[in-house]
C-alpha cells in the first residue's frame, strides 16, 4: 500500500482533562496510540471553541478550557494510508457537565496521573514531544 503525503502540517489542539491529581488518556483506533483527546479546528473557529466541539463529539461531554500548557510536533501515519506532520496545542480543562462515553475515535479510556501518562507505552508521539519540552516548565 502506497502512503499519501499530506504536504502541510496540520493543526490540532489537545485537552489534558484533569480530574483531581488525574488526567483522561484515550485510545484512538484511527492513530492505534494512546492520547488525550482532541481533533482539528474548522476554518474561522476559535482554539477554545474547536476544543469544546471536539470534547462534545467525541466523548458527550462539555469543558472548560483553563490555560495553554504547551506543544508538541511529530509525523504520523493514519489509518496506514496517509503520512503527515502534526502541530498539537495542548490545553488543561476540566469537565463542567456530562459523563464520558466511548466512541468511534475513542475506543477506551483510562484516568491517570502525569507521571503514569509520562511513562504509559503506545503514547501519541507529538505528547513525547511535549512532555521533553514543557514538562519541567508547565505547572499542572
Amino acid at each position: 500500500m502506497k502512503l499519501v503525503k499530506i504536504e502541510r502540517p496540520v493543526l490540532v489542539v489537545s485537552a489534558f482533562i484533569r480530574n483531581d491529581d488525574k488526567f483522561l488518556l484515550t485510545y484512538d483506533p484511527k492513530f492505534e496510540f494512546w492520547r488525550v483527546p482532541g481533533g482539528k479546528p474548522n476554518n474561522e473557529e476559535k482554539i477554545e471553541n474547536a476544543l469544546k466541539r471536539e470534547m462534545k463529539e467525541e466523548l458527550d461531554i462539555e469543558i472548560s478550557v483553563d490555560k495553554f500548557l504547551g506543544f508538541g510536533h511529530d509525523v504520523v501515519t493514519i489509518w496506514k494510508k496517509k503520512i503527515g506532520t502534526r502541530l498539537i496545542l495542548y490545553f488543561e480543562c476540566h469537565v463542567v457537565s456530562g459523563k464520558i462515553k466511548k466512541s468511534e475515535e475513542v475506543i477506551n479510556y483510562k484516568w491517570l496521573t502525569l507521571k503514569e501518562i509520562k511513562n504509559h507505552d503506545n503514547l501519541e508521539p507529538a505528547m513525547i514531544d511535549f512532555f521533553k519540552r514543557f514538562l519541567n516548565r508547565v505547572n499542572i
